[in-house]
C-alpha cells in the first residue's frame, strides 16, 4: 500500500478541497477547507495530504498543543479520509506516518486526539495506537493521549 503524507501547498490543496465524507461525519469532523482556512492563522499548523500513489485520499492536521498549556504534546485535530475511501486502511497507515513523523520531532512527548461523543469508533481506531482516554470535556469531545511516542 503505497500511502503518502504530502504537505499542502498551493499546488495541491484542491485536491483536500475536493475531499468528501458522509453527512454523518459532517458532525464529527470539519472539512479540510474550513481545517486549512483555520491553520493559516496559527503557523506551527501542519497540514498533510493522504495520498495512494497520487491520488488524494485524505487529510491529517496537527499542531503543538500550546493553547491548552502542552508545548511538549502535539494535538492531532483532523483526520478525514474520502468517503469512497474508508475502510481500506488508508486512515490507519496515515496515523502510523503522521506518528512517525512526530517521533522524529523530538520536542514532543505526548500526542493527543479528541473525538466527539457519538463517534466512537473513533475511540477503538484509536486505542490500536495506544491512546487512552484522559477526560471528558465541556464540548462532549473525548480526549485521548499516547504517551513516550
Amino acid at each position: 500500500m503505497d500511502i503518502n503524507l504530502r504537505e499542502i501547498t498551493k499546488d495541491n490543496w484542491l485536491d483536500m478541497i475536493d475531499l468528501e465524507i458522509t453527512k454523518e461525519q459532517e458532525n464529527y469532523v470539519a472539512l479540510p477547507a474550513e481545517a486549512i482556512a483555520a491553520s493559516k492563522f496559527y503557523v506551527h499548523y501542519v497540514n498533510r495530504g493522504i495520498y495512494l500513489g497520487n491520488t488524494p485520499v485524505g487529510y491529517i492536521q496537527y499542531y503543538p498543543n500550546l493553547a491548552e498549556g502542552k508545548p511538549k504534546e502535539i494535538f492531532i485535530d483532523q483526520l478525514i479520509i474520502d468517503r469512497k475511501e474508508q475502510g481500506k486502511g488508508y486512515g490507519t497507515k496515515a496515523v502510523e506516518l503522521v506518528l512517525k513523523e512526530i517521533k522524529q520531532l523530538k520536542s514532543f512527548n505526548s500526542v493527543s486526539i479528541c473525538y466527539v461523543e457519538g463517534h466512537d469508533i473513533m475511540r477503538k481506531f484509536f486505542e490500536r495506537f495506544n491512546f487512552k482516554i484522559v477526560e471528558q470535556d465541556e464540548f462532549d469531545e473525548t480526549i485521548m493521549e499516547l504517551h513516550h511516542i
